[in-house]
């Protein structure tokens, strides 16, 4: 029996949510044999694997010719628009996009939830949290349990200084999926936002956790040690005086990853580097002992080593604010 197109993609793009990339290739070779690599679907499929792979160049020009041809297929269209939002590619052209999907006749509901989904956590991101809100009202009750629409509401809460909501719809999405690292971390952000440091440190050592379980372990080389204890003084060396004096006297050591000690007190577990000792508060100021840089989550958050002194800068940056309270601190500081 002949196996339709659709079959195909459908197998290769079933294949991608398993993370079965060589699955999803040969499904991929298949359609293009059958109907050829300019047709809708098979762009779609194409687009799809290639963000998969990290293409994301080629992922969004295949969905943008498959959006261009006229698909029918709204999961085309928020493939698309994701694949723009999530890499900055083009805000203006994701929300677009979206749009037009919402102003077709006869989409189903749950196109018409995805998409106000996906539209709200595009106008957040433009900072146009009000809007964002009016979107997820959209939405219809089946979808308001989904943890998608509970992590953007809760997001959405927070920019609008609902603290209490937001945390609330955050908690009940880390309690519907307790295994989603990004979530627990997002939690953990917003409970410290509004000063529930208790609560935070719960969920980041969570977060610790579930991150750990992804990470081989090895030990520091004295060589890695030295280049990077070496690499964060010449970052030092740039920053402008009343940062400096902030942290020129405090000894650099290099480590894997936070200690959960560490994260109980009150360091990101996912930040590239961490301020030890005994943070600001309201009854006292700040002892710096120490800065410590993470390996592993510092080659995690780069894709060579020339981004390494970036990502040291953005890594003092959030540090500074958090342990100093230097709130008002941003890169234009840095780059006096």
């Amino acid at each position: 029996m002949k196996i339709s197109l659709d079959s195909i993609i459908d197998a290769g793009l079933e294949a991608l949510d398993g993370d079965d990339l060589e699955a999803a290739q040969r499904a991929l070779d298949e359609a293009i044999k059958l109907a050829g690599e300019n047709h809708r679907r098979v762009l779609h499929l194409s687009g799809m694997l290639a963000w998969a792979e990290g293409r994301v160049d080629n992922a969004a020009g295949y969905l943008m010719q498959a959006v261009d041809q006229g698909a029918e297929e709204p999961e085309i269209y928020l493939d698309c628009a994701e694949c723009l939002f999530l890499h900055g590619d083009d805000l203006d052209q994701a929300e677009a996009i979206i749009r037009a999907l919402l102003e077709r006749p006869g989409l189903s509901q749950e196109a018409k939830d995805e998409a106000h989904l996906l539209l709200a956590q595009v106008r957040l991101d433009d900072d146009d949290a009000e809007e964002a809100r009016e979107l997820l009202e959209a939405v219809s009750d089946e979808t308001r349990g989904h943890v998608a629409f509970l992590s953007t509401y809760g997001a959405v809460m927070m920019a609008l200084g609902r603290d209490n909501d937001a945390v609330a719809a955050l908690e009940k999405a880390v309690d519907a999926a307790p295994d989603d690292a990004d979530l627990a971390y997002q939690l953990g952000l917003t409970r410290a936002a509004v000063g529930d440091h208790a609560g935070a440190a719960e969920a980041m050592l969570r977060v610790l956790e579930l991150d750990g379980a992804e990470l081989d372990n090895e030990p520091v080389t004295e060589e890695e040690e030295q280049e990077l204890r070496a690499g964060l003084e010449d970052v030092l060396e740039e920053l402008p005086d009343p940062i400096l004096r902030m942290v020129s006297s405090a000894p650099i050591s290099v480590q894997t990853r936070p200690t959960t000690d560490q994260v109980r007190g009150g360091v990101n577990p996912r930040g590239v580097l961490a301020f030890l000792g005994r943070p600001k508060t309201d009854d006292t100021e700040a002892d710096l002992a120490g800065i410590a840089v993470m390996r592993d989550l510092l080659i995690d958050a780069i894709d060579d080593d020339d981004e390494i002194p970036e990502a040291l800068v953005v890594g003092l940056l959030e540090e500074v604010r958090r342990f100093f309270r230097e709130e008002s601190l941003g890169m234009a500081n840095i780059e006096e």
